[in-house]
């Protein structure tokens, strides 16, 4: 489970001469920036009042007196991020040594454009040329705003980009020219590198600061440093203190601490907390900010079923994110890329998650701003990939079975590759999950330092690093949990384990167990308990058992039937007519089904006119039923075909009605682009209309 934080914040003051007020302000701007752009109104003000504008402004202490510096730093400020890097690149093409000029140029392409590796070359570089002229301790003379900048600025790249040990340096640099100190600044880094007796050692100091801001960064910091240390207990009390310290002292609450303290939560599996956490956090909207509440809330609504409201999230989800600047994007794209394709894969649309995840496994996110390594997170995309890619497999396998001769032999060839795909990124997943550290905490429900991934998902490792391996890490984790209630995750892990090992009448006594012991709130992965406890029951001749928990499993989650490759015991029921009997031929070739003298209901009825198909399941319980009548051009084949792949998506995946329209809006890609896109075409509009005035 991922801790968020690690942005910097504060005041400072030189060595030792008088308080400058211009860094106060300094902060707040690094702080609030990129600021929002300016009113319609104010973008077709005419030439004259920008130049007022400019003119009245007043710049931080230690500014300087250079007015192209002045003129860009303005429109930076007003949000004209084209305007700032026109500006910026002038100067620095009438002088190559602008100090103000790298150090703009340095900030639209940190906060404007998210290109960091050039942010930060010309923000170190504005430090160089700052000290080559004034040396490392500026007086009150020199221009030391921009020195304050560069410092501040390099820190923050820095550790986006995950150099914790460029930015522990920088931080002590600049607390050696500038205070008060601020040890709270460390202690993310510190705890990314793990040193986490440093660490606590620096919260401890910021907390015994007069400072609210340190007083903040400290709490959030001890949050992540009991959460990596997989403390369950000391966690949740100090990412809970953290929340209810930003409640009680932060006239502008963050999402952060509310979403760390949902975390926390769940490590607790204290869901419904979790849940009213999240919430808080939604209502929080800081201006940048890495936290993404409704991420949480659209795998926690997966987990426990609840697809409507989980449709619902993972909408809004993407309408956050696009109101944050590029470079955030840079720390949390494919996190969030790869939530949308976990729900499109349980809502059953694995060939649209495939094309998000595939995009996500070849630009991975930074992780300086969460505490977890990116090991973690490509083990859980190439992991979801997997799954996307496989169940993509099986949904053409399913077409292929209805679909005339020559269609059925491309789709086949294309599921073929689906498969060789989802091979290869569960190869490259093995590899990454077998870190023990990884495995250990992966096998234990919501504990740091785990793939990210949710745990629905999680007990696909035992096929990939195998039974032995698995077996082994188990043992080890069940000696270091402390939370009783995690048996029932550990039952799971084991009932997968005797099923892969072929053991099956161990395989039902472990997921009985399993179904009594797991939470009622884990709907998803009691189905796949109850799915895996299905197949064993049957491969023993069963039937009653299997068409029991095979019925479970499709009450609450009828795609994990696709997703496991299972085909379920089925009496085939057909009427008279031709259509009906069509249908029924194609049906008897479909993998999702196997002819049993008992099992599963399959009423299929059909004249020329209309075709009808029921599932049933125990107590003759209505599961799927589809209705069709002919359409334009259509003969019986063709009506039979359509029926025939209408139950299987009525059948096999969830009861949300998702049309193309909603599946384009949770891609990802194109609303992201197509918003910040917008963002950048109306500064574009605003310079291009005061330069024509």
């Amino acid at each position: 489970m991922t801790r968020r934080g690690g942005v910097l914040g504060g005041r400072w003051r030189p060595l030792p001469l008088r308080e400058r007020v211009g860094v106060r302000v300094l902060l707040l701007l690094l702080l609030a920036f990129p600021a929002a752009a300016q009113d319609q109104d104010e973008f077709l003000s005419d030439l004259s009042d920008a130049l007022e504008e400019v003119e009245l402004y007043q710049v931080p202490n230690g500014f300087g007196d250079d007015p192209m510096a002045k003129v860009a730093w303005v429109a930076f400020d007003r949000g004209r991020f084209v305007r700032a890097r026109e500006v910026s690149e002038r100067m620095l093409e009438e002088d190559p040594e602008s100090i103000p000029g790298h150090c703009l140029l340095g900030l639209v392409q940190h906060r404007a454009e998210g290109n960091l590796p050039i942010a930060l070359y010309h923000i170190r570089r504005c430090r160089q040329l700052f000290e080559d002229l004034h040396g490392e301790l500026p007086g009150d003379e020199a221009p030391w705003f921009w020195h304050v900048l560069s410092i501040t600025e390099s820190a923050l790249v820095s550790g986006e980009m995950g150099r914790h040990e460029d930015k522990i340096r920088t931080l002590l640099e600049r607390d050696a020219i500038y205070q008060p100190e601020r040890p709270a600044d460390r202690g993310w880094p510190l705890m990314r590198l793990r040193r986490y007796e440093e660490a606590r050692s620096v919260v401890e100091q910021a907390l015994n600061l007069d400072d609210p801001e340190q007083v903040r960064a400290a709490k959030t910091v001890l949050c992540a440093i009991e959460a990596e240390q997989q403390l369950r207990e000391q966690s949740y009390l100090a990412c809970l203190e953290a929340a209810e310290h930003d409640r009680r002292e932060n006239g502008y609450p963050n999402p952060v601490p509310f979403t760390n303290a949902a975390e926390a939560a769940l490590g607790m599996l204290r869901m419904d907390q979790a849940e009213e956490l999240i919430l808080e956090a939604t209502r929080n909207f800081t201006f940048p900010t890495v936290a993404n509440p409704w991420m949480d809330l659209t795998l926690l609504y997966l987990a426990e079923g609840r697809m409507p409201e989980a449709l619902e999230s993972v909408r809004k989800m993407f309408r956050w994110r696009n109101r944050q600047p590029a470079y955030i994007d840079e720390q949390n794209r494919s996190e969030t890329e790869m939530t949308s394709a976990i729900f499109l894969i349980a809502a059953g649309h694995p060939e649209d998650a495939a094309r998000i995840t595939d995009r996500a496994l070849q630009r991975p996110d930074r992780t300086g701003f969460t505490s977890s390594e990116s090991e973690q997170m490509e083990a859980a995309v190439a992991l979801v990939d997997r799954l996307a890619y496989r169940t993509a497999a099986e949904r053409l396998t399913e077409e292929a079975s209805w679909s005339k001769l020559g269609d059925s032999i491309r789709i086949r060839l294309a599921a073929a590759r689906h498969r060789l795909r989802a091979w290869s990124s569960g190869r490259r997943a093995a590899a990454l999950v077998a870190h023990e550290r990884i495995l250990g905490a992966t096998v234990r429900p919501y504990l740091a330092g785990s793939v990210e991934i949710p745990e629905w998902i999680e007990t696909e490792i035992v096929d990939l690093v195998g039974p032995g391996v698995l077996k082994a890490a188990l043992a080890k984790a069940k000696e270091r949990e402390t939370l009783a209630e995690a048996q029932g995750y550990f039952l799971a892990y084991e009932a997968e384990i005797a099923f892969v090992r072929g053991r099956h009448a161990e395989t039902v006594r472990l997921a009985e167990e399993a179904l009594q012991t797991l939470p009622q709130a884990e709907v998803l992965l009691r189905a796949r308990v109850a799915t895996i406890a299905a197949k064993a029951s049957q491969e023993r001749g069963d039937g009653s058992k299997a068409l029991a928990m095979y019925d479970l499993a499709m009450q609450s989650d009828p795609g994990i039937i696709r997703r496991l490759g299972i085909a379920l015991p089925t009496r085939f029921q057909t009427a008279p007519g031709p259509i009906a009997e069509r249908a029924a031929r194609y049906l008897r070739r479909s993998p999702r089904f196997t002819e049993k003298s008992s099992g599963f209901s399959l009423r299929i009825s059909g004249m020329a006119d209309s075709g009808e198909a029921y599932l049933l399941g125990a107590n003759d319980t209505v599961l799927a039923q589809v209705r069709v009548t002919p359409r334009a051009g259509e003969d019986e084949e063709d009506l039979a075909r359509r029926l025939v792949s209408e139950l299987h998506e009525a059948a096999f995946a969830p009861r949300l009605d998702l049309t193309q329209a909603d599946i384009r809006s949770l891609d990802g890609s194109p609303t992201a682009g197509g918003t910040r896109s917008r963002e950048r075409l109306r500064s574009v509009l605003t310079d291009l209309v005061e330069e024509e005035r």
